[in-house]
């Protein structure tokens, strides 16, 4: 009987064995598909230094200076943003995250969300209240923001993007959006 018993004991660890392998590698092969052919092109997944420019969504001109971001594209097509815009009190915006999709050839569409935790009055120049001592806003309400855009390399360690972005009051109400282009460069 224990000889039995020793034989069934063996046969399960082997059996767990084969299974635990084989589980390792599909797993590998999958984390493989979703980073691309690294050598054919280059990956987006890495963190990204990225310098973004308000703009008139109809001429194309700049709504005021750049401000610069860290974008992380990670493997699993999710990605995490920090802006340092002024535009926003101190504490007022969260992080970004959300997903990012390849499009095709040196293409990809990323889409995030973060959260505006409180409302700021407008601080604008030719206001009556406006404060050179402060940051220049146009305001914000409590919700949230979304930035949808199009990626592009332009070789292998710099990115340009455009697209668009929307602020929600918490009710959900739409109350501005607005256009956005960004360039970007792989941090080693």
């Amino acid at each position: 009987m224990t000889r039995n018993i020793c034989k069934s004991d063996n046969a399960r660890a082997l059996a767990v064995l084969v299974l635990t392998v084989a589980l390792l590698a599909a797993s590998s092969g999958t984390a493989g598909a979703q980073s691309g052919d690294s050598t054919s092109r280059p990956s987006l997944v890495g963190t990204w230094t990225v310098q973004v420019t308000l703009r008139n969504c109809t001429t194309n001109a700049p709504l005021g200076p750049p401000f610069n971001s860290l974008v992380t594209f990670h493997h699993d097509g999710t990605l995490s943003e920090s802006a340092g815009s002024l535009a926003f009190a101190p504490g007022q915006r969260s992080p970004g995250h959300g997903t990012w999709t390849r499009q095709g050839g040196h293409t990809y569409g990323q889409d995030m969300i973060a959260m505006v935790l409180f409302d700021t009055e407008p601080n604008l120049p030719g206001t009556p209240t406006f404060d050179p001592a402060k940051p220049v806003s146009p305001g914000f309400f409590a919700g949230w923001l979304t930035v949808a855009h199009i990626v592009r390399f332009t070789d292998a360690d710099h990115i340009a993007s455009a697209g668009t972005n929307a602020f929600y009051k918490a009710n959900g109400d739409l109350y501005r959006s607005g256009c956005s282009t960004a360039t970007g460069q792989r941090f080693e």
